[in-house]
C-alpha cells in the first residue's frame, strides 16, 4: 500500500474537518464549511472518504477536500496529508499554516451530454413518477427547450435521465428516471452538472412574452406548474425554477422586470425563507410579485398537487 492510499486510510473527511475548525459539522446533509451556504448544499458521505458541494460542483476524496478548503494544491494537499498521517498516526496533530481563500476562476461548464426529446412513453413514465394529471405540461416544457432526456454515468452505470435547462445552457440538473438517487454523489436525487452554474432560475432566458412567472424551487414543482398552468391559467405564462434555495443570480434579474411572478414556496423554514428573499429580489429588479404556499407543513407545490390541494 502506497503512503498517500494509507494515508487516506488513517484520515477522514471529518477528521480534516475537526483538525481545521471549520465551521458546521460534517454530514450528509450539511452546510459548506469554507463559503456562506444558507442551504446546507454540502455532502460528505462514504463514510467520511468523499464529498459534494452541490452549489458549485466541487466534489472528490479527501485530499480535494483539503485543497478546497485551504486553498493548497492538490500535490500540496496530498503531501501534507501523507506527512499528518506519518508524524501523527495516533492523535493526528498536523502542522498546517492555513492560506487565506482566493476565489478560484469558475470551471468551464461541462458539454451536455446528448440530448433527445424523448419518447411518449418517457413522457408517461414521468408524469406518473411525480403524480401528474397529463403530460401535456411536460410537452410544453420540452418544446420550449426545458425539458429534455439523456443519458448519464453513474457509479460504472448508465441511467435514463430527465434533465432541465433553458437556452442559456447556464444551468442544467438531471435526475434519474426511475425514480433513484445518484450514487456518485451521495444518494442525491438531483444532480446540477459541474460547472454549471446553480443560482441561475433555469426558464429566465425563456420568458420571451409571457405575462405571468410561475416561480419554483425543485424540477419536480417546475414540471407541476407548467401542468397546472396548461389547464388553469388562461393567459400566456412561463415557468422559471430555481434549483436550490440560494439567491438568484443578479445578471438574471432584469428578466423579470415588468411581470408578474407567482414564488411558490416550500413550506419549511427553508423555502419559506428562500421565497423571501427571491421576493425581494424580484420586486426590487421591477417585477409584481405575489406568493402561493400550502397550507400543510412540509408540502412544496407537486405535494399539494399530488394531495389535490389548489394552490394557485
Amino acid at each position: 500500500m502506497g503512503p498517500l492510499i494509507a494515508a487516506k486510510e488513517l484520515i477522514s473527511i471529518p477528521d480534516v474537518w475537526c483538525r481545521l475548525g471549520l465551521k458546521g459539522s460534517p454530514s450528509k446533509s450539511c452546510k459548506a464549511p469554507h463559503r456562506e451556504d444558507r442551504s446546507a448544499s454540502f455532502s460528505v458521505f462514504d463514510g467520511g472518504r468523499a464529498f459534494n458541494d452541490f452549489a458549485t460542483g466541487d466534489g472528490g476524496d479527501v485530499v480535494s477536500f483539503i485543497s478546497l478548503v485551504t486553498d493548497m494544491d492538490s500535490s500540496a494537499a496530498a503531501k501534507w496529508l501523507i506527512e499528518s498521517a506519518g508524524t501523527a498516526r495516533g492523535s493526528f496533530q498536523p502542522k498546517l499554516v492555513r492560506r487565506p481563500r482566493v476565489e478560484k476562476p469558475k470551471p468551464e461548464p461541462m458539454p451536455l451530454p446528448q440530448l433527445d426529446k424523448g419518447t411518449v412513453s418517457e413522457l408517461h413514465q414521468l408524469q406518473e413518477l411525480r403524480g401528474l394529471e397529463g403530460f401535456w405540461g411536460l410537452q410544453i416544457l420540452s418544446d420550449r427547450g426545458q425539458l429534455f432526456f439523456c443519458d448519464l454515468p453513474d457509479n460504472g452505470q448508465t441511467k435514463r435521465c430527465w434533465l432541465i435547462t433553458d437556452s442559456s445552457r447556464r444551468n442544467a440538473q438531471a435526475r434519474p428516471l426511475d425514480g433513484s438517487t445518484w450514487e456518485s454523489i451521495g444518494g442525491a436525487k438531483a444532480k446540477t452538472l459541474k460547472g454549471y452554474e446553480a443560482r441561475y432560475p433555469i426558464g429566465a432566458s425563456n420568458i420571451k412574452d409571457a405575462e405571468t412567472i410561475l416561480f419554483c424551487e425543485g424540477a419536480p414543482d417546475l414540471l407541476t406548474a407548467a401542468t397546472i398552468a396548461t389547464y388553469d391559467l388562461g393567459k400566456p405564462w412561463s415557468a422559471v425554477c430555481m434549483t436550490g434555495s440560494s439567491e438568484i443570480l443578479l445578471d438574471a434579474l432584469p428578466l423579470f422586470k415588468g411581470r408578474e411572478v407567482i414564488i411558490f414556496a416550500h413550506n419549511d423554514e427553508a423555502g419559506i425563507n428562500a421565497a423571501r428573499r427571491w421576493a425581494k429580489q424580484l420586486t426590487d429588479a421591477g417585477a409584481t410579485v405575489s406568493a402561493r404556499v400550502s397550507e400543510v407543513a412540509g408540502r412544496d407545490l407537486n405535494d399539494a398537487l399530488i394531495s389535490g390541494e389548489t394552490i394557485i
